[in-house]
């Protein structure tokens, strides 16, 4: 009983502690987390010695007005400015308020190799943890990494990512998912509070502006934590392997970059959550994966709504009759119906009647007629929503959203 008092009292005054703090893509790309801060220290766990500044807090209330959160020493998170630092066109390095930091008054420009150097380790500790994650295979989906991420610690003194990798989006673009539309993203659990599972959304059209664009993705090997996001791990980085949601097509224009995704992932714990984002793009594969599936979708759905009007024109429903309705309604009604049948009848005749003094030549031209146009029938939604291989990410997004208009248009007039 005393021991859960004490742990109840720990949670409350608990403060934000675990964050992602990069994401890598297919392409070999590795950018910081939206959140991470130059300056930061990364070799104590504690809230007075400013470890926690730029852990993003992400409660469902402040979510409606910031979607992507707020941290303690730089407020609202911005995806824009992020990726604008990484695209190079951010003329200010993020930096936590109040704090010396090193962000853009560390004059870097004689000291490449100090940089190239410790993006260097940094690369050689993100292949580690994914050689963990997966078994040795140092990629995506490289082998049978289980369901939670292989923790490492890293103790090192204070970030320097942002600086870091400023400019390199315009060499190298964004990270990218690989064909199946996945990605790595590495977590860093400041201690106990900031520990996993995590869940995650991705937003593929605002930048990360509008909470009502988040949709539900996957994280497939989840950072270790209890039920409440906690566990003894302290200043130690999961890697993850993550999904975009199915269907979802990266086209926010976000901080001087295009067809940009962000992901938002947080944790549980009481006293939070606690989490951050991540930015990304596509590759071509993984965008028409992406629409080959929404439109397949939207024909599923147009073959429920054709579906379900056959069943409304039942004859059930046809030839209800409702008790106050007139006999010369009701007979009115019938006649109609009658009429209908008869026409529907007769065009069922004229097509397929065979007269007796026709050749088996004529037969045979009028079989293959009317197989034409029943496959014509048969393919008319299908050829609607058909996808080539060679078609272009643009040409697939654009018949995409051709198709999202004809569906409101449908429902408008319907």
């Amino acid at each position: 009983m005393r021991y859960a008092i004490v742990s109840a009292a720990f949670i409350v005054g608990a403060s934000a502690h675990g964050l992602p703090v990069s994401v890598k893509g297919a392409n070999d790309v590795i950018m910081p987390g939206l959140s991470v801060t130059d300056g930061t220290p990364r070799d104590c766990s504690s809230n007075g010695c400013g470890s926690q500044a730029d852990t993003t807090i992400l409660r469902d209330r402040e979510m409606q007005q910031n979607p992507l959160g707020r941290t303690q020493g730089n407020g609202p998170v911005s995806a824009e400015s992020a990726i604008a630092n990484f695209m190079g066109t951010n003329k200010a390095t993020q930096k936590n308020s109040g704090q010396s930091g090193v962000g853009q008054e560390d004059d870097l420009t004689g000291l490449d190799k100090v940089k190239q150097k410790r993006l260097a380790e940094r690369e050689l500790f993100v292949r580690g943890l994914l050689d963990n994650l997966l078994g040795g295979g140092g990629g995506l989906f490289g082998g049978g990494g289980g369901d939670k991420a292989k923790g490492e610690k890293n103790n090192f003194a204070q970030e320097t990512s942002v600086a870091d990798t400023s400019g390199m989006g315009a060499q190298k673009g964004l990270p990218t998912t690989d064909e199946e539309g996945n990605f790595n993203v590495i977590y860093r659990q400041i201690n106990q509070d900031g520990a996993g599972p995590l869940t995650m959304e991705c937003d593929g059209s605002s930048c990360g502006k509008d909470n009502s664009a988040f949709q539900d993705a996957d994280i497939q090997n989840n950072v270790p934590g209890a039920i409440a996001g906690l566990s003894l791990a302290t200043n130690t980085e999961f890697a993850m392997n993550c999904s975009l949601p199915q269907g979802m097509v990266c086209k926010a224009q976000c901080g001087g970059a295009q067809n940009v995704c962000v992901c938002r992932m947080r944790n549980n714990t009481p006293a939070g959550p606690f989490g951050g984002s991540v930015a990304l793009t596509q590759s071509q594969g993984a965008v028409k994966r992406a629409v080959a599936y929404r439109l397949r979708k939207r024909y599923e759905v147009l073959k429920r709504a054709k579906a379900s009007s056959a069943s409304s024109n039942s004859l059930e429903k046809r030839f209800k009759i409702d008790s106050d309705e007139s006999p010369e309604a009701l007979a009115q009604a019938d006649a109609n119906e009658a009429a209908d049948d008869e026409a529907l009848e007769k065009g069922l005749e004229k097509r397929f009647k065979i007269n007796s003094d026709q050749s088996p030549e004529a037969v045979a031209q009028a079989d293959a007629n009317e197989a034409a146009d029943d496959e014509a029938l048969e393919k008319g939604l299908e050829k609607r929503f058909a996808i080539y291989s060679d078609q272009t990410p643009e040409a697939l997004a654009q018949a995409d959203a051709d198709e999202e208009l004809d569906d409101e248009t449908l429902a408008k007039t319907s």
